[in-house]
């Protein structure tokens, strides 16, 4: 009975490892906001490749500030595309 058991925890311990590699080759080979892989920005941009990407086009603390920006306006003061975007969030 308890082989059965140290089975059971054993088997759980390996399933958590597994989702938590996943996370992480996530975290590094793909962008946070298009969800392109690492192998795309290779390919198509030699010059900088994913760095390059997500230092210009996506970066990640422009849409924490767009946020507070967002929050710290009155939602009155909102246009169209922050009303939208400040909706969605919420």
């Amino acid at each position: 009975m308890l082989n059965v058991l140290f089975g059971i925890i054993i088997d759980t311990f390996a399933t958590l490892r597994d989702e938590k590699s996943k996370q992480y080759d996530d975290m590094v080979n793909k962008c946070f906001i298009c969800n392109y892989p690492r192998l795309i920005f290779q390919k198509y941009c030699p010059d900088g490749g994913m760095a390059k990407h997500i230092s210009k086009d996506h970066y990640a603390w422009n849409y924490a500030f767009y946020m507070v920006h967002l929050y710290t306006l009155d939602v009155s003061d909102h246009n169209g595309d922050e009303s939208y975007v400040f909706q969605k969030f919420e």
